[in-house]
Formats: C-alpha cells, sequence, structure tokens
C-alpha cells in the first residue's frame, strides 16, 4: 500500500499542524469559503499570475477559465461553479468599493491581461469591467506586473487574507485543489512574495492606461476581422515596462 511506501511516507513533513489542503477541491463550495474570507478580511493581497483575478471576472470569463483548467467537466458543474464564483465577485466588489476601512492589492501577471481565453469580444468585456472597478473602487488596487519582470519562484497563485479578528491565513491554488496556511514562516513568505512582485508591478493608472490602450488599439482596429468570428482571440502585444508607481501595500 501506499502508505507502507517509505519514499513516499518520507515526504510527509512530521507537522501538519496550522495548514493542509482546502475543503471542497476546485469546486463550488471551495469558492464559498474563499468568499467567506474576502468578507471577513481587512486586507487582502493576492497573485494571479496567468488569469484575470477571480473575484474580478465576468461570468463568460469565469465559465471559459473553468472550463480550460477543466475541460471533462459536464455543462451542469460548470454552470454551478459559475454561479458561485460570480456571487463571490459580486460581494467582494459590494464589500471593498464603497467607504471604509481596509484595502484589497490585487497582482496579475501581463498574460492574466492580454491572453484571451475566449472569444473577443468576452474578453474585451471582461478588460471594460476591469477599468470601471478601478474607476469606481479605490480600496482594490488592480496592478499588472509585466512579462518582463522577474516572476521565477512565484508562478502559482495565491492570495494572503488579514482577517479582522487579527489572523491571517494564506491560501495557494494548485493543480488538485486549494491548500491553506496560518503558520507565521509560511505568511512571512508569502508576504516577502507581494512585496518582491509589487516593486516592479505598474500602479493603478498605469495598469488602467495598458488596460484602455487594448481596448481602443487592438480590440477596435481589429473587430471587423474578428467580430465576426467565435475562435478565441490572438495574444496582444506585450507591455512596454516602465517603473512601477508604488508598492502594493503601502
Amino acid at each position: 500500500m501506499t502508505a507502507d511506501n517509505p519514499v513516499i511516507r518520507a515526504l510527509r513533513a512530521d507537522d501538519q499542524s496550522q495548514m493542509g489542503r482546502a475543503a471542497g477541491g476546485m469546486g463550488a463550495s471551495a469558492t464559498d469559503r474563499l468568499r467567506d474570507l474576502d468578507q471577513r478580511a481587512l486586507t487582502i493581497r493576492a497573485w494571479t499570475p496567468l488569469l484575470v483575478p477571480g473575484v474580478l471576472q465576468t461570468a463568460a470569463y469565469a465559465e471559459a477559465a473553468i472550463r480550460s483548467r477543466t475541460p471533462s467537466l459536464p455543462p451542469e458543474e460548470v454552470a454551478r461553479r459559475v454561479e458561485h464564483k460570480v456571487e463571490r465577485s459580486s460581494r467582494f466588489l459590494s464589500r471593498w468599493s464603497g467607504a471604509g476601512d481596509g484595502h484589497a492589492w490585487l497582482l496579475v501577471g501581463e498574460a492574466g491581461l492580454m491572453q484571451a481565453i475566449t472569444t473577443l469580444d468576452a474578453h474585451a468585456a471582461q478588460m471594460a469591467r476591469l477599468i470601471s472597478i478601478i474607476d469606481r473602487c479605490p480600496r482594490i488596487s488592480l496592478c499588472v506586473l509585466p512579462d518582463d519582470a522577474s516572476t521565477a519562484g512565484t508562478v502559482e497563485p495565491f492570495s494572503v487574507h488579514a482577517l479582522e479578528d487579527g489572523q491571517r491565513v494564506g491560501h495557494l491554488e494548485t493543480a488538485v485543489g486549494g491548500w491553506y496556511t496560518t503558520r507565521p514562516e509560511d505568511l512571512a513568505r508569502l508576504y516577502s512574495h507581494v512585496a518582491h512582485l509589487g516593486r516592479w508591478a505598474l500602479g493603478r493608472d498605469e495598469t488602467r492606461r495598458v488596460i484602455k490602450e487594448w481596448l481602443t488599439g487592438c480590440y477596435l482596429t481589429s473587430s471587423g476581422a474578428a467580430r465576426g468570428s467565435s475562435s478565441p482571440a490572438t495574444q496582444t502585444p506585450t507591455i512596454a515596462y516602465s517603473s512601477p508607481d508604488r508598492e502594493p501595500g503601502q
């Protein structure tokens, strides 16, 4: 049996406290648990290298993201997961768009913005939504990290929620589901990753400019040829790097 294999058994750390596999795998219940974390957080720091952050996704983009990750899902399960992701997004924006304490810093890789995973129209709608969020949600800082900035060692998406009661929890997304940690050393490492990435990320205004340029340039100039197609859009030109405005979290 696997449990008796000494090589596999040696991979397991002796101390498994304050960390573990998150309940719900990649399904709707896992999304609901993250939604509850969002509602109890004073600050959120998150990194998503290859996709638009889940809490900011449109329904069409969320569906495409789910299908690309798990193509074998039946349509009814895809619809269920989309419904729960849309609910999480709605509550997140309601919680963080108005006046109040706290802030959410959402770092996204250039590929997460520029690489279309759905049709051109759906991707454009997603980009337009991001501009709207930047304009009307001052407590949400969306900052893009250009491809020419190093992301070595930080390829997996993760978030850190600082809760109202003083607790902090890190959440990491993997190919087999989510993992959480409340270990101080793990949290310190995640905060350090956010600080490192933030040094090279574009600020809110520069990120908005990049998204706007995509909409007015790549989308509008190619719309005549591409709007009639239902196939995913081709990847757009890369972002020309410029100095960051500030470090997220400051």
